[in-house]
Order: C-alpha cells, then structure tokens, then sequence
C-alpha cells in the first residue's frame, strides 16, 4: 500500500497549528475526528507535545496514519481508532 498525501494539509498546518497553540494551551488529550492522511496529526504532534493525540477514522485510512505515526517516533500520538460518525462510537476504558 502507499502513503496518501493531501497537498491542502501542507498548504494549511501552519495556520491550524497558530489557531490550535492558543484553543489547546491548557488541554491534554485530543480526539482528532477524521485524521484522513495523517499528515496534520503528525505535524501537530510534534509542535503541540503536551498533548496526547488520537488519530481516529475509516479503517481505509488508517494504513497511511498508521505508518506516519510509526515513521514519526512520537510519544503523544496514538495509532488509529476505527470512528464512523455514522455509527455507534467505540467505548474507551
């Protein structure tokens, strides 16, 4: 399988992540819905590390969030969770 790649995540992390520094200062976790390539979840992992990052989406997607998180060696993120938001959502203990 192959890494998909969203060149609109490129274009706007930046400006996310300025918005996401000041809406998350005092926040620990975060439940990313729709985490599509991984490439923002990655990227904010990684300027954002004190937050613990879960990756959530259609287990078609995960294969490429999966690899970037694996490639990436980061401690705050977690792997993938199947999220349907036309479903029930999983239950987290």
């Amino acid at each position: 399988m192959e890494l998909t790649f969203s060149q609109a995540c490129e274009n706007n992390k930046a400006a996310i992540l300025t918005i996401l520094q000041k809406a998350l200062k005092t926040t620990k976790n975060v439940l990313e819905i729709g985490s599509g390539t991984g490439q923002h979840a990655i990227y904010f992992a990684e300027n954002l590390p004190h937050l613990l990052w879960q990756t959530s989406d259609l287990s078609i997607n995960h294969y490429s969030i999966n690899q970037r998180i694996s490639k990436s060696s980061l401690k705050n993120i977690n792997s993938a969770i199947t999220l349907d938001l036309n479903n029930e959502w999983p239950t987290v203990n």
